[in-house]
């Protein structure tokens, strides 16, 4: 990988900074819009750490900022695994190993 790269890589944690920041600003927001105990049950829920009815139920029950929040969720997991990616490769390539996987890979199941 040459300068290009590091400079590519860099410019993506740059804009992945900016944007997880502005994902917390808006969990944030909302969760002090819905409130804590409605927070805490989304998180459940988003998690599906209920049964299965009760997922139902809740997913019925869900409103606009309800949805909004469970996407931010999204987003911020999402984004928090580029995160880890592009710094993986950044160390990588300060490194100057090209031995390394930028994703680790799952260990095989023994048979």
């Amino acid at each position: 990988m040459g300068p290009d790269d590091q400079e590519f890589i860099e410019e993506a944690a740059r804009r992945l900074d900016a944007t997880l920041r502005q994902l917390e600003e808006e969990e944030a927001r909302l969760t002090k819009l819905i409130g804590e105990e409605r927070t805490r049950e989304l998180r459940g829920f988003w998690l599906s750490e209920f049964e299965d009815m009760d997922m139902e139920e809740m997913r019925r029950g869900l409103d606009f900022d309800d949805r909004l929040l469970i996407t931010v969720w999204n987003r911020l997991h999402r984004n928090r695994d580029r995160r880890a990616v592009a710094g993986r490769s950044a160390m990588i390539l300060n490194a100057g190993r090209e031995d390394l996987e930028v994703l680790p890979t799952k260990p095989r199941e023994k048979p």
